[in-house]
């Protein structure tokens, strides 16, 4: 009895649990502008918790399709090298978009590090500013954006400031400086960061 009355539990959360998996693509599928408009509604209404929860969905949102917005630049082939798979997180005000990209046995790891946001995309650009300072390295200038490119032991990483704020990072333990320095300027730099504007 014991057993069948657990079964049944366990058999009542998976079910609940899979109707809020379901129900999940729906409402992450709802329009931005609804979602803020419902905030202003709801505040309206004088329902400020029902506001905040929206108006922290609205936020979300907008980072995501931001965030969406960015990676339409980590294009599907660059200087002969394919894309693999695209990645992105959001945490704490920063947002990280990051892609591999391979051809024959030589690949790269592209990611932008930046603030979700405005406000976060300012400040982070004042410390990678005061970081680019610090920084050794060959300084160089690529599509009229700084940066530094570092050898660590056969590691390859070439640091691009971008104007917008944030960096933008190319990795690699298999290329030449200079063909890293290469896929760098056929990737398009210039047109993400004012993208980001």
């Amino acid at each position: 009895m014991l057993n069948l009355t657990k079964t049944k539990s366990i058999l009542a959360i998976a079910t609940f649990a899979t109707s809020l998996f379901l129900a999940a693509p729906s409402y992450a599928e709802d329009d931005p502008a609804d979602t803020c408009a419902s905030a202003a509604s709801l505040f309206k209404e004088g329902d400020v918790e029902g506001a905040l929860e929206e108006a922290r969905w609205c936020v979300t949102q907008l980072e995501q399709l931001k965030q969406g917005q960015t990676s339409a630049y980590f294009k599907d082939e660059i200087n002969g090298y394919k894309g693999g798979k695209l990645e992105s997180q959001s945490m704490m005000g920063l947002s990280t978009v990051g892609r591999p990209y391979n051809k024959g046995s030589n690949s790269i790891q592209v990611s932008l590090t930046g603030g979700a946001s405005s406000g976060a995309n300012s400040a982070f650009a004042a410390l990678a500013s005061f970081g680019m300072q610090a920084a050794t390295g060959k300084r160089l200038r690529i599509q009229r954006r700084s940066a530094v490119l570092n050898n660590d032991s056969g590691t390859l990483s070439l640091v691009v400031t971008l104007k917008s704020g944030g960096v933008l990072t190319f990795e690699s333990n298999d290329l030449s400086e200079d063909e890293l320095v290469a896929f760098a300027k056929a990737f398009p730099i210039a047109d993400l960061d004012d993208s980001r504007k």
